[in-house]
C-alpha cells in the first residue's frame, strides 16, 4: 500500500513538473520563432541550414537543447511560490503608491458587496462572491491576491487561528485523498499562472525578435496585442482555479481540525468559545513559542491499558 501511495505521489509530482514548467520552457524558443520565420521566407531558410549539419551536430543539439529546458523546468518549478507571490501583488510592496491604490479599490469593492447583501440585493450571490473572493480585512492589490488570501483568512474568521501558521503540521495528516486533492488544485492554478507569464514573455519577445530581423512591424505588434490578450485570459482562468483551490484549504482544515488537535495530544474544545481559546493557544505556541498551558490528552491505547488494569484489579 505504500509502495502505491508513492507512486501516486510521484506520478503527481512528475504530471505536474512537466505541464507547470518542462513543456512552457520546451515550447518557448520555437514558438517565440515562428512569427519570424513566417515571414520573408525564413522557415525555408532555416530549414535548408538545418539539412546542411551533420547527424552528430543535430544529435548534440537536440541533446544540448533538452538538456538546457530540463534545467530551466527545473529553475522554473523552484520558483512555483514566487510565481504565485508574484500575481498575488507581493512585488508592489516595494511601490507603497501603486499597492495602495490596488488595496483601496479592493476594499472599496468588498464594501460595495457588503452594502449590497445588506440591502438583500441577490444576496445569496453577493456573499457567495465576498465568501470567496476577498477577505474581511487585509485586502491585497490583486484579484488572484485577495481570492486565496480569503481562504487563508477563513480560519481566523470561523475559528480564530490563522491557516498559514497551521498547515504544514496540518498536512502532514490529511489523508492522501484529500492531500492530493489539494496538490491537484494547486497544480491547476500554477499552470494557468505560467502560461499568463508564458505569454507576456511571448508578447514581449517575439515582437523584439522580429523587428531585429527586419520583418512588418503590423504583423510584430499584432502578435504583441494577441499574446497580451490571451496573457489576460489566463489570468482570468486562474481565478477560479485559485477559488477551488482556497475551497480545498478551507475544507481540509474544517474537516480535519480536530485530527491535527488528537496529534498533538490538545484536549478537544467542548464548544465554539472553547476551541477559539483552543485555537489561539496553539497559535501562540506556534508563533511566540510560549510554554503550553493545558494537559495532554491520553492516547487511545492508554485509556485502554488503564481501563483493563482496573478491571483486572477488580473482583
Amino acid at each position: 500500500m505504500i509502495d502505491s501511495l508513492l507512486d501516486r505521489a510521484t506520478s503527481i509530482l512528475e504530471r505536474r513538473f512537466l505541464r507547470n514548467a518542462f513543456l512552457p520552457v520546451l515550447l518557448f524558443a520555437p514558438l517565440v520563432s515562428v512569427p519570424v520565420l513566417l515571414q520573408n521566407d525564413m522557415l525555408a531558410r532555416a530549414l535548408a541550414v538545418w539539412e546542411e549539419q551533420p547527424i552528430t551536430a543535430k544529435f548534440a543539439a537536440v541533446i544540448g537543447y533538452f538538456t538546457f529546458c530540463w534545467f530551466g523546468a527545473a529553475v522554473v518549478a523552484s520558483q512555483w511560490r514566487n510565481i504565485i507571490r508574484l500575481f498575488e501583488g507581493y512585488p508592489l510592496q516595494r511601490l507603497p503608491w501603486l499597492e495602495a491604490k490596488g488595496v483601496s479599490w479592493h476594499a472599496a469593492r468588498s464594501a460595495a458587496l457588503v452594502d449590497m447583501g445588506d440591502r438583500r440585493h441577490h444576496t445569496t450571490e453577493v456573499h457567495g462572491l465576498r465568501y470567496w473572493a476577498y477577505p474581511e480585512t487585509e485586502f491585497l492589490p490583486t484579484r488572484l491576491g485577495n481570492v486565496i488570501r480569503a481562504a487563508e483568512f477563513y480560519p481566523i474568521q470561523r475559528y480564530g487561528i490563522s491557516l498559514i501558521n497551521v498547515w504544514p503540521r496540518l498536512y502532514k495528516i490529511l489523508p492522501r485523498a484529500v492531500a492530493d486533492d489539494v496538490e491537484d488544485s494547486r497544480a491547476t492554478m500554477e499552470f494557468l499562472l505560467v502560461l499568463c507569464l508564458w505569454l507576456v514573455g511571448f508578447a514581449v519577445v517575439s515582437p523584439l525578435l522580429a523587428w531585429s530581423f527586419g520583418t512588418s512591424p503590423p504583423w510584430a505588434l499584432m502578435v504583441f496585442a494577441t499574446a497580451l490578450l490571451f496573457a489576460y485570459w489566463a489570468y482570468l482562468s486562474a481565478l477560479p482555479a485559485a477559488a477551488e483551490y482556497g475551497e480545498h484549504l478551507r475544507a481540509a482544515f474544517e474537516v480535519h481540525r480536530f485530527d491535527l488537535l488528537r496529534q498533538l495530544r490538545l484536549p478537544l474544545p467542548p464548544d465554539e468559545r472553547r476551541e477559539h481559546d483552543q485555537w489561539r493557544l496553539l497559535d501562540d505556541l506556534i508563533l511566540k513559542a510560549e510554554r503550553p498551558v493545558w494537559a495532554y490528552e491520553p492516547e487511545p491505547a492508554d485509556e485502554l491499558t488503564v481501563r483493563i488494569v482496573i478491571d483486572e484489579a477488580g473482583p
